[in-house]
This record gives structure tokens, C-alpha cells and sequence, in this order.
């Protein structure tokens, strides 16, 4: 017949494996996975990193605490004599001994050691806090290891800053970022070259019938609307730029690490020079305890002499906690 009409209807399902093996892909696995790796170096940095100044924290309240405790149990010390100053001046006015404004002084100076010691002792219970939080424990830490100043100066700077500029974090980090850029540089110079593959696909189907196909598959980009020319010239400057930064880098460590070390032997020439201070205080306060018993010194002069020897070891305890903060300073950078 000139025509005819065929109605036909058939469901069939097929089903094949496929594989692709990547041969020559001009170095772009190889930047691939050398980024991959130069990220994994960053991180390990910012990681190194975070627990030295964690270590720093943990340094800075341990001794904290320590110097808290000290300045409370001087100051309650003070004011226990005082108490006993105080005590003994009433008698005295109800002697006759002394006039009653150097009683009220007596008294005034009593109130006032109250407070400084009832303040510190607010001060000593919150740095404690503060260090038991830190380290996350459910008990209250009651830090064993005192105050301390190393008598003997430091060794020499420049050891300091070759160890800073072999083991400082920062200076693995920027050299982690110049690998990246390195790496992505190389990455865009692999799109320039050809790519090869082998691909195969077969049904999976039992028997001789099963369709198969297997081959090599050539790519190469002759001409693409970026501009690879720029954008190779932009992953060169980063990598400059991550050179100049590790330059910039070296130099402000070693600058930091001076600047810290000229810290930690301030301050224990500062520690050292606050003896003659404290003698000094030692003997004020010897002197006007015998004065008073002599009749040539007065209760308020012997209450400002215990008053000034409490400061004086006060800013001897904070003296020794500057040193250990700028060593522990020191020893992070």
C-alpha cells in the first residue's frame, strides 16, 4: 500500500559502568593536591598559633592569682597590727597619753586598711576564679608554683631571635600562603597545556551482545574569552607579594622579640632595685616600733610605718609578677 499506519509499544531498561582515568593533565592534579596541602600547613600554623597565646593566658592568670593571694595576705597581715595599733591608742587616750586627734587618726587609718584589705581580698577570690575557668576544672586550682625572678640576666638576644625565626608560627603561615599562590599558579599555567583521558563504558549485560566503547579523549583549550596571560600575571605578583610579606614578617618578629626581651630585663632590674626599698621599709617600721616604746614616735606613726611596708612588698610581689608576664611574653614571640 502507498501508506500504513505501525502503532508499537516496548519499556526496556539498560544499565553500564563508566570510567574516566585522567593520563596527562599538565601538572594541574599535582597543584591541586600541593594546595590542598599548603592549606592543611596554614592551619596547623593558626593552630600553633592559638596555643602559644593560650599558654600565654594560662601564665598570665596562674601567676595572677598568685600575685592576688600575696597582696591579700599582706594587707590582712597590715591590718591585723593595725588592729592591735588601734587597740592600744585607745588606751592610751583613756591614759591621758595622746591627744584624741591622733586617736582619731589612728581610727581613720584602721577603716582605711579595711578596706584595702577587704578589697583585696574580692581582687584574690576573682583571679581565682578566673583561673579555675580556665582550665575548666570543678574544683577551685590553688596554684604551688610561687612568684619568681631570675636572678642571672637572659642569654644573649640574638639566640632568642634565631629561634623565633626558626620556630615562630607566623613565619610557617606566610610560608604556607606563598606555597598556595605557588600552587595556583601552577594550576593556571596546567589550563594552558593539553589534557589526556582514557574513558571506557560497557552495558551490563550477559553475553557476546553486551555494547562497549573505549577510547582516548584529547583536550586542549586553543582560546578562551579569560585572559590567561593576566591571570598568570596576577598569581606571579601574589607570589612576590607573599615573599615580600615573609621579608616584612622576619623583621617585626625579630623586632618583637627584642622590644620582650628588653622587657623581661627591666623588669627584673626593677625587681632587684626594690630591695634597698624594702629594707628600708623593714627599718622605718623597727625604728617606730622602738620610738613608740621610747615615747618619740606616735601611734600614727607607727601605723604609716606597717602601711608602708605592706606597699612596699606589694610592689615587690607585682614587680616579680611583671617579670613573669614579660617572660612568658617573651618565650611566645
Amino acid at each position: 500500500p502507498s501508506s500504513y499506519t505501525l502503532n508499537r509499544h516496548k519499556s526496556d531498561t539498560t544499565a553500564s559502568v563508566s570510567a574516566v582515568w585522567p593520563i596527562y593533565m599538565g601538572g594541574a592534579s599535582d597543584a591541586a593536591r600541593g594546595l590542598l596541602e599548603a592549606q592543611t600547613h596554614e592551619a596547623e600554623a593558626d593552630a600553633a598559633k592559638t596555643g602559644h597565646e593560650a599558654t600565654t593566658v594560662l601564665v598570665q592568670r596562674y601567676f595572677g592569682a598568685q600575685l592576688a593571694e600575696r597582696a591579700a595576705v599582706l594587707r590582712e597581715a597590715a591590718l591585723a597590727t593595725i588592729e592591735q595599733h588601734d587597740a592600744a591608742a585607745q588606751k592610751m587616750l583613756d591614759a591621758g597619753v595622746i591627744a584624741r586627734v591622733e586617736r582619731l587618726q589612728a581610727r581613720s587609718a584602721l577603716e582605711e586598711a579595711r578596706r584595702n584589705a577587704r578589697k583585696a581580698r574580692d581582687d584574690a577570690e576573682l583571679a581565682a576564679t578566673a583561673l579555675t575557668r580556665t582550665l575548666k576544672a570543678s574544683d577551685r586550682v590553688t596554684p604551688t608554683s610561687p612568684l619568681f625572678v631570675l636572678a642571672e640576666p637572659l642569654p644573649p638576644l640574638p639566640q632568642f631571635i634565631d629561634t623565633a625565626l626558626t620556630r615562630h608560627p607566623g613565619l610557617d603561615k606566610v610560608a604556607a600562603k606563598k606555597e598556595q599562590a605557588t600552587q595556583l599558579h601552577a594550576a593556571q599555567e596546567a589550563l594552558r597545556k593539553p589534557q589526556v583521558f582514557a574513558f571506557g563504558q560497557r552495558q551490563l549485560k550477559t553475553g557476546k551482545d553486551a555494547d562497549w566503547v573505549a577510547g582516548v579523549d584529547v583536550r586542549w583549550t586553543l582560546w578562551d574569552s579569560i585572559d590567561r596571560n593576566a591571570l598568570a600575571a596576577s598569581s606571579q605578583r601574589q607570589i612576590e607579594q607573599a615573599e615580600r610579606t615573609g621579608e616584612q614578617a622576619r623583621s617585626d618578629i625579630a623586632l618583637l622579640v627584642e622590644k620582650r626581651w628588653l622587657g623581661v630585663e627591666q623588669a627584673r632590674r626593677q625587681f632587684l632595685a626594690m630591695a634597698p626599698s624594702l629594707e628600708l621599709a623593714d627599718e622605718v617600721l623597727r625604728l617606730r616600733t622602738s620610738g613608740l616604746k621610747a615615747g618619740t614616735s606616735t601611734t600614727l606613726d607607727l601605723i604609716d610605718a606597717q602601711v608602708n611596708q605592706a606597699k612596699a612588698q606589694t610592689e615587690r610581689a607585682q614587680a616579680a609578677h611583671d617579670y613573669v608576664k614579660a617572660l612568658a611574653d617573651l618565650l611566645e614571640a
